[in-house]
C-alpha cells in the first residue's frame, strides 16, 4: 500500500500575513512516522525577493510551547531561502516544502514563517505512515476521499 493513501491532512490559512508578523502552524504528530508540509505564499508584487525572512520548523513535547529548532529545517542556517525570481504577477507565488522523518522527534512540530512582504499563506501538511491508516474522509481530516 502506498503510505500516502492512509494519510491525514491538515491545513491552516491566513488571508494576510505582514512582513513583521509570524505565521505558525502547530501539528500534532502522534501516531505517525512521516510528515510533509507545503507552505504556500500568494503572489508577490516585487521580483527577486526572498520568499521569507524566517522559514523554520520547531519541535516541543507540549502543545503551545515555543520549542526548539529542528536541525536541518532552519532557513538561512541549514538551507538558502528561495527568492521569487524575476517574474511577478497573479500566478507567481512561492512554495516551500519540509519533509520530516518523525522517528525520534517530539510530538508537536510547528512551522514558523515570517514572509518578506505581506502575503496570504497556506500551510498544508500530510501525516503518513500512521499506526492506523485513515480510511474514511473523517479519519483523513478531509471532505472527500476517492481512491483507485
Amino acid at each position: 500500500m502506498n503510505h500516502a493513501s492512509g494519510a491525514k491532512s491538515l491545513a491552516k490559512h491566513s488571508a494576510s500575513v505582514a512582513s513583521s508578523a509570524t505565521f505558525t502552524h502547530e501539528i500534532d504528530t502522534a501516531g505517525f512516522r512521516y510528515l510533509s508540509v507545503d507552505v504556500l505564499f500568494s503572489p508577490f508584487t516585487a521580483s527577486n525577493v526572498s520568499i521569507a525572512n524566517v522559514l523554520r520548523v520547531s519541535e516541543a513535547d507540549t502543545s503551545g510551547a515555543t520549542g526548539t529548532n529542528v536541525s536541518g529545517l532552519v532557513g538561512g542556517t541549514d538551507f538558502t531561502i528561495a527568492s521569487t525570481g524575476a517574474s511577478t504577477g497573479a500566478d507567481i507565488g512561492g512554495i516551500a516544502r519540509f519533509n520530516v522523518d518523525l522517528r525520534g522527534r517530539k510530538r508537536y512540530l510547528t512551522v514558523r514563517v515570517t514572509p518578506s512582504t505581506t502575503v496570504a499563506m497556506i500551510s498544508a501538511a500530510r501525516l503518513s505512515k500512521g499506526e492506523q491508516h485513515a480510511v474514511t474522509a473523517s479519519e483523513a481530516n478531509v471532505n472527500n476521499v476517492a481512491s483507485v
